[in-house]
């Protein structure tokens, strides 16, 4: 059984995290900041994190790995049921859907942390990602995909849907579905 205290200590730290990081970039927040705003002491911080940035990932990527698994799982069932490409195109939508669902739930905290030319954590937590992601999706392709390099393809693919995601932030507002859509359509045609 868990510590009442280690999750009263745990929740005050996500919650401190995420407000301080929505209100500005990751790097102007210090662990002084986040230990007054959750009410501990420094060394109580430093056996939780090694900084804020790495605090906000830390928070951050349990939610993602969440959707990555529900995504895998669909994507498995559907290859053992020999299931048609249309339906891994919408495991692949859902997938995308979930991460921008994600994104737009945070999206005060991406506003401020994406582009933050100091500190790349939260872009480095996505494109980490988004490029496990890919490759798992690579590895389970079913037969008929072209050669390529799993690796590069995976990297590609993780590159282009954060890019896309940090342009959609950063332009005037436009829907989540658009969003959603435009990051569809430009997969590769042997992706889905």
């Amino acid at each position: 059984m868990v510590d009442a205290r280690i999750l009263h200590t745990t929740a005050a730290l996500r919650e401190a995290i995420l407000r301080l990081a929505a209100d500005r970039p990751v790097s102007r927040i210090t662990v002084s900041d986040v230990t007054r705003a959750a009410g501990i002491n420094r060394a109580t911080f430093y056996s939780h994190a090694v900084s804020p940035g790495s605090l906000l990932a830390d928070v951050l990527t349990p939610e993602l790995d969440r959707i990555r698994e529900t995504d895998q799982t669909a994507r498995r069932a559907a290859v053992e049921r020999g299931t048609s490409p249309a339906e891994l195109e919408a495991i692949t939508r859902r997938g995308i859907e979930a991460v921008v669902d994600h994104v737009v739930a945070h999206r005060a905290v991406y506003c401020t942390a994406l582009p933050d030319p100091e500190d790349a954590s939260l872009h480095r937590l996505l494109v980490d990602h988004f490029t496990v992601s890919s490759a798992q999706h690579v590895r389970d392709l079913p037969d008929g995909r072209p050669e390529l390099l799993d690796d590069v393809a995976a990297g590609f693919v993780a590159q282009g849907v954060v890019g896309a995601i940090e342009v959609w932030l950063a332009g005037p507002r436009r829907s989540r579905r658009a969003l959603v859509e435009t990051i569809t359509r430009s997969l590769p045609s042997w992706w889905r």
